[in-house]
């Protein structure tokens, strides 16, 4: 599959994750976005505290807000925005370089979120 196997993700994310790769997998360039931005929507509820239902800035906000999110990283999660809003709206399908690009982004995102600290937990047992 594209993209990385992650570790730690909470098993809700880690079904949409290994589902937003498998559309990509077979061409499904639009599911693939989609599932991309519901999985940084879902993220910033869950580990930022972001109120669900609210608007995409207010999910980039609590992702912000959490320190999940460094100023230099705002340009990417919002081309998550952009490529599913485009999605969403729009028949066309996104092209295979910008589903690959907000999957990678989104792949990025999880890492930093869940994985990094799975890692640094993982690690801190094995020293004891």
């Amino acid at each position: 599959m594209p993209a990385a196997d992650l570790e730690g993700l909470p098993p809700e994310v880690e079904a949409t994750y290994d589902e937003a790769r498998r559309s990509f997998s077979v061409n499904a360039f639009t599911g693939c976005a989609l599932l991309c931005r519901k999985l940084l929507m879902h993220v910033a509820v869950n580990a930022a505290g972001a109120e669900e239902g609210g608007t995409f800035a207010s999910y980039v906000e609590a992702l912000q807000s959490a320190g999940f999110i460094t100023p230099p990283m705002i340009g990417w999660v919002d081309r998550i925005r952009e490529n599913a809003n485009e999605s969403t709206h729009e028949l066309p399908a996104p092209s295979r370089q910008r589903a690959e690009m907000t999957l990678s982004f989104t792949m990025q995102l999880l890492r930093i979120v869940y994985e990094m600290k799975y890692q640094a937990a993982k690690g801190t047992a094995l020293d004891e």
